[in-house]
């Protein structure tokens, strides 16, 4: 696996961690606490979709609280992203050649692109579609199994007229958006290799990505009342990468989750570190990518059955150490939530929006999920 090299020692440690924490469990054959009430308490399972790392392994937000044996949780979550990058001098250039005409790049836009400096060279516009599928399986002893597979489509104008008319509302302006053709996918970054990524159109129309897969082990009792649960995940490279729905590397990669509850309200704090084995299509290799998400969960007294939610996700972006610009700087990216217990299970919606930084993640994201524990 390329990309891991002498930076695998966190991966051991956690790998150690793991084994040592299993082999205490099965000493002291302690039982976590369980209530039927916890099993509704998840936060929305909302991974990093900045391009291109929406094709490497995934993390999701996860409970501190494991399944007893046998128990299954099952999810679906379906979300619609959109994302639009540009430099300054990329918008520009849009704005002066178009003569007040919306159209895609075409080989002059990408031959100026290609030819700015490190740092300004960047165009990132798209909106793709992820259905994902979260299946979890208690083991006993605090032990589970993940697996979580997407199905990811691109192009779509879903979002592009509510992205227009949020914008204009809060008086931020474009970015350039209102200078291109809505429905595109069209990727240019200039690099100092030479080897420019260039994307001229969709890639595909989609398909099945690479699976993940997790093994998760909680701690066994509390400690100054906040649980705790370790998660290992990889990635292997099944899918096609031409059709741009592999990164054609294995990724391996480690999440620490905590959180803490109260009567109505639960804190949960997940942090981890992904291991990434490059792009082989496009010669890319991504940094190690650290991150942390903060998530906070509201149980009404009144309506017992419905849960509001507040996730905050930093994170490293992968092209950190390809350009120098707004773009390689941290991604922040807030999601806001509610989610309601039915009968056939709990069904939740939930918006992303990129905060603090608007130059390096998609400019939003719309969620719509359904779990169940059986």
């Amino acid at each position: 696996m390329r990309g891991y090299g002498y930076n695998c020692h966190p991966f051991i440690v956690a790998l150690i961690t793991l084994l040592f924490s299993l082999i205490h469990q099965t000493v002291i054959a302690s039982q976590q606490p369980s209530s039927a009430n916890n099993d509704w308490n998840t936060p929305f399972q909302v991974r990093d979709y900045t391009f291109p790392s929406f094709l490497l392994l995934g993390f999701s937000p996860t409970p501190a609280r494991s399944l007893s044996r046998d128990q299954q949780h099952l999810s679906f979550s379906y979300s619609v992203v959109n994302d639009f990058q540009v430099s300054a001098t990329v918008e520009e250039y849009l704005k002066n050649s178009r003569q007040g005409q919306r159209r895609p790049l075409n080989a002059a836009d990408i031959s100026f692109i290609r030819n700015l400096p490190q740092g300004e060279g960047y165009y990132i516009d798209g909106e793709f579609t992820m259905l994902e599928f979260n299946y979890n399986r208690g083991l006993g002893n605090h032990l589970e199994l993940g697996i979580t597979t997407n199905y990811i489509f691109y192009g779509g104008r879903l979002l592009d007229g509510v992205i227009y008319d949020f914008h204009d509302a809060i008086g931020t302006g474009q970015q350039g958006r209102d200078y291109v053709a809505n429905n595109q996918v069209q990727v240019v970054l200039a690099r100092d290799s030479g080897k420019d990524i260039v994307l001229t159109q969709r890639p595909s129309r989609g398909g099945f990505g690479d699976p993940n897969i997790y093994i998760r082990t909680a701690f066994p009792v509390p400690y100054f009342d906040w649980q705790g649960k370790l998660s290992l995940g990889i990635k292997p490279p099944l899918m096609s990468e031409r059709k741009f729905l592999s990164s054609g590397n294995w990724d391996a990669g480690f999440q620490l989750t905590l959180n803490k509850q109260t009567s109505h309200n639960i804190v949960t704090i997940n942090t981890g570190y992904i291991y990434t084995g490059g792009f082989e299509q496009t010669d890319f290799n991504p940094p190690s990518l650290p991150y942390i998400n903060l998530g906070w969960l509201h149980r009404y007294k009144k309506w017992s059955n419905t849960r509001s939610q507040i996730q905050f996700h930093l994170a490293e972006h992968p092209y950190r150490d390809l350009v120098d610009s707004a773009l390689s700087e941290l991604q922040f990216q807030l999601t806001l939530g509610v989610k309601w217990k039915l009968d056939a299970g709990m069904l939740g919606v939930a918006l992303s929006e990129n905060v603090l930084n608007f130059d390096n993640t998609p400019d939003v994201v719309l969620h719509l999920s359904w779990e169940r524990f059986d």
